[in-house]
């Protein structure tokens, strides 16, 4: 497949340009498609309650405008600014699953739906992950 397309790209952009872009981004998801697993936002919940709900309420995330402001982004974008910022009083304490774990309980307080595979805590799987609603 990788010798054909090298030959694609060589004899004609265009036909390449349509191999490429026809090519399924399996690695790619989305936060309406499950982007975390219901464990994942029970644990989530659980650190909420224990170190955020100092400062935050639930209700603060579940607001329709808060999701609305990431739409399109990457979740790494959103991991990254909960990471570096919070808790206030001692931010990026956290182990990165746990922030990952809140994050997963955020998107459960907007109605995005679980799926089967964890939220990842590692900037690349982060990044393959998209906010879309």
């Amino acid at each position: 497949m990788v010798s054909r397309l090298v030959t694609i790209l060589c004899l004609h952009p265009v036909a390449a340009q349509m191999a490429v872009s026809q090519q399924p981004d399996s690695a790619a998801r989305t936060t309406s498609h499950g982007a975390y697993t219901v464990e994942q936002a029970r644990s989530g919940a659980t650190i909420f309650k224990e170190i955020c709900a100092n400062c935050h309420t639930p209700a603060r995330f579940r607001d329709s405008t808060f999701l609305r402001s990431w739409k399109g982004r990457s979740v790494r974008d959103l991991f990254e600014l909960v990471r570096t910022q919070m808790p206030l009083d001692n931010p990026g304490g956290l182990r990165r699953a746990e922030y990952a774990d809140v994050l997963a309980y955020i998107f459960e307080l907007n109605g995005l739906p679980p799926g089967d595979s964890t939220l990842p805590s590692d900037d690349s799987g982060l990044r393959r992950i998209r906010i879309d609603k």
